[in-house]
């Protein structure tokens, strides 16, 4: 008669009040009457179970009880299966939160949904924060949590189970990104490139000594050689044994075994083609790593971007959310380029640069989404249909030299010969140049969906005005009554603008200085106290625009008027957004690869097309951005989206290739 035992609680790890343990028995099973039956414990304040690996976490107030006491209760309790028809009670392995330690009690959590909602962001920090040496922040950009711990008090095991049950659910052919420092790519890519480097130094040795024989004799290392060349020459079969081992350990495992074959065969070309594809791999996955660090290294102390927090942002900083102003006064430049008030009372949007200031501003959270599948699949490119063709092609041809020769041998020289493996190196290695290429220029490669590449789009879509501007900048002042030339009139503007503390940025820069004191911005207009009188620099008012200023006034810019404190108008300045270096540069690149190039309007009109017409960028019209995408999606077009805000997340998630500044 077979008995079973069942195995007995085990204790793994306890603090005051503060205990986790392990119940074999209830692994696969239901959680929630265990969690139920625990919290039911005089004392105990929370319980969580992981029915995966069976993990239990207690928190527990030890005055009122303690571990031996829920323990005896949690050996009482049977296991509670679900129905055979119902859903299963918890997340599987494969798709449970990942994480990265990148430090001894410092890691990052991979959470899914954080880009799809952005108050699940800040529902996170506050359950990672409850353990009381925790510190959290979220960063909805790369959709994982930096968690920074004591590991003497908490287990990076507990952090994880804390954020399983709050995260969103897993969408059709959604993964989890591996993280930029993982070193499987890197061990993997080395591996490979050493061993293809170790097999061409023996032939080459065996050729030194006037040795032509392969190192060991008889067809077995060519045959499988070619029989490995043969399986990871369809796209089928190759990506499906990354499916089942994953990429790292398929290329590792296949490539590997192909390098050994390779060089006991003596094949020098089999080897220098693996060795120069392992070392393109590891170039980019270096460049990346490194990318990576400068990136970390480069957010510092960087404010949270969790909505509902209160941040502290100095002049030049941009708002990383939707924001209320609580404090400081001065100028946050909108989406479509021009300066707005940012004074407490106002909202000022997701990635606007703040000048003025310092600010404290309250995030706010944004609309959460639910991201749907391309509306068509990208239009055919070359390889795509050359590779569709060739299979088959390559199944006759291995087929009728069976039929002809009879010979197995003859035969997988067919299949080795007419294959579409060139071509899936081919691609392979476009892929990691232009990724590598990307980095080097200052991208950071956070993590992308298998379907994304970087590659070339069909359509470039920038966001909004903005992302094409850098700040501001004047045009020639123009004096009415004599009283200044042009040069004082911008000397006594600019002094102006200092001493209210710079609110349009270095717009305002002369060479001229004329002392100006007790400056002061209201969210429109600077004053300052210059020859004994106030001065003041603002908007062109109502009664203003009867006067001939106006005529100097063009739609899209924003007029200045220089005034005492009599009312007396002495000139205007017009002040307009400044492109941003390098605009120039990517219009002639996306002419002269045919990549058609357009921009969203936002904001004034005016303003939005001015910006249009000095960058060259012809204006897209459409409701959102995820509209415009869609269309093009739809018409077989390989997207790319440029944004500077996080208001765009929608969209970003739409496109084909998300570019975030």
């Amino acid at each position: 008669m077979d008995v079973a035992i069942a195995e007995e609680p085990r204790l793994l790890h306890e603090l005051t009040g503060r205990m986790r343990f392990h119940i074999p028995s209830w692994e696969g099973c239901d959680p929630r009457p265990l969690e139920r039956d625990l919290r039911s414990i005089a004392g105990v304040q929370r319980a969580q179970v992981n029915a995966i690996t069976g993990n239990v976490l207690v928190l527990y107030d030890s005055s009122t009880t303690n571990s031996a006491t829920i323990l005896a209760r949690a050996r009482r309790l049977e296991p509670s299966y679900p129905p055979v028809d119902a859903a299963p009670p918890a997340q599987s392995a494969a798709t449970q939160p990942s994480a990265f330690r990148e430090l001894r009690g410092r890691a990052r959590i991979a959470v899914r949904g954080l880009d799809r909602d952005p108050k699940l962001a800040r529902i996170v920090v506050e359950r990672l924060e409850r353990f009381t040496t925790v510190r959290a922040k979220a960063s909805p950009l790369t959709g994982r949590v930096l968690v920074e711990y004591d590991e003497n008090h908490v287990q990076l095991e507990d952090l994880i189970s804390t954020v399983l049950d709050i995260e969103l659910p897993e969408l059709p052919g959604e993964d989890r990104p591996s993280h930029p420092l993982d070193p499987a790519p890197l061990i993997q890519s080395a591996a490979r490139t050493v061993g293809a480097a170790a097999g061409l130094t023996l032939l080459a040795v065996r050729r030194l000594a006037n040795s032509t024989a392969p190192p060991v004799s008889g067809s077995a290392p060519a045959v499988v050689a070619s029989t490995l060349g043969v399986l990871q020459g369809y796209p089928a079969t190759r990506n499906g044994l990354r499916s089942i081992f994953g990429q790292n350990a398929a290329d590792l495992l296949f490539q590997g075994a192909a390098i050994v074959s390779l060089a006991l065969s003596g094949n020098p070309l089999g080897l220098a083609v693996t060795g120069s594809e392992s070392l393109r791999l590891l170039t980019k996955v270096v460049a990346r790593r490194a990318a990576w660090r400068r990136y970390v290294a480069g957010l510092g102390e960087a404010p949270s971007s969790e909505p509902g927090t209160v941040v502290r942002l100095e002049a030049g900083a941009r708002v990383p959310l939707v924001a209320d102003v609580i404090e400081g006064t001065g100028i946050a430049v909108g989406r479509d380029g021009l300066p707005h008030r940012a004074s407490p009372g106002e909202v000022v949007p997701a990635g606007a640069r703040l000048f003025g200031g310092p600010f404290v501003l309250e995030l706010r959270a944004g609309k959460a989404f639910i991201p749907e599948p391309r509306p068509a699949p990208v239009g055919q490119s070359l390889y795509s249909r050359y590779t569709e063709a060739l299979g088959p092609v390559s199944l006759v041809y291995a087929g009728l030299t069976a039929l002809l020769t009879r010979s197995f041998t003859r035969t997988l020289s067919a299949l080795v010969l007419v294959n579409a493996r060139p071509a899936l190196i081919g691609l392979d290695a476009a892929d990691l140049g232009a990724a590598t290429r990307a980095i080097r220029g200052g991208v950071t490669v956070v993590g992308t969906r298998p379907d994304r590449h970087i590659r070339l789009p069909d359509l470039l879509l920038i966001d909004s005005p903005r992302v094409l501007t850098d700040g501001f900048e004047t045009r020639s002042p123009n004096p009415v009554d004599g009283t200044f030339d042009a040069a004082e009139l911008f000397a006594r503007a600019a002094s102006i603008a200092a001493a209210a503390g710079s609110p349009w940025g270095g717009a305002f820069r002369s060479s001229t200085q004329v002392k100006a004191q007790d400056g002061r911005f209201d969210g429109t207009t600077a004053s300052a106290a210059m020859d004994g009188q106030r001065w003041t620099l603002g908007p062109m008012g109502v009664h203003d625009k009867g006067s001939r200023l106006a005529e100097h006034h063009a739609d899209g810019m924003q007029l200045l008027v220089l005034k005492n404190s009599s009312g007396k108008v002495f000139g205007s300045i017009v002040i307009r957004p400044r492109l941003a270096p390098g605009v120039a540069d990517l219009v002639a690149a996306c002419e002269s690869y045919g990549v058609k190039i357009g921009m969203l309007g936002a904001g004034d009109a005016a303003a939005a097309e001015a910006v249009s017409r000095r960058a060259h960028v012809p204006l897209v019209h459409g409701e959102s951005a995820v509209e415009v995408i869609r269309a093009r999606q739809a018409q077989g077009a390989f997207v790319a989206l440029v944004t500077d805000s996080a208001s765009a997340a929608s969209a970003l998630a739409a496109c084909d290739l998300g570019i975030g500044l």
